[in-house]
């Protein structure tokens, strides 16, 4: 266990370069990605920052620029990606 929490959490958003990520399966390779990913995480594995894999499968829902978005679906990321991402900018009370 690396002794923090993975900083990805369910309803984040991922962004990826097409070199950083595949869909579905749990290597890389199964379908080749072609554009960048914009992808909200739906399943996150428990153990996703218990070991230093460089790839971690999430499953999510993909929004292509400029299309609707896709059935949920499994994605394998580079950890690095998701590690250096920003997190989300924390909301307020709606008052």
């Amino acid at each position: 266990m690396t002794g923090r929490p993975f900083p990805l959490n369910v309803g984040d958003i991922v962004h990826a370069e097409a070199d950083d990520y595949h869909r579905g399966g749990n290597a890389p390779g199964h379908q080749d990605a072609m554009d960048d990913l914009h992808l909200r995480i739906t399943h996150l594995p428990m153990d996703a920052g218990a070991n230093d894999t460089e790839w971690i499968t999430v499953r999510g829902i993909e929004k292509p620029m400029g299309k609707p978005e896709l059935p949920e679906a499994e994605y394998v990321i580079r950890r690095r990606v998701l590690l250096d991402r920003e997190p989300a900018t924390p909301r307020g009370p709606v008052w």
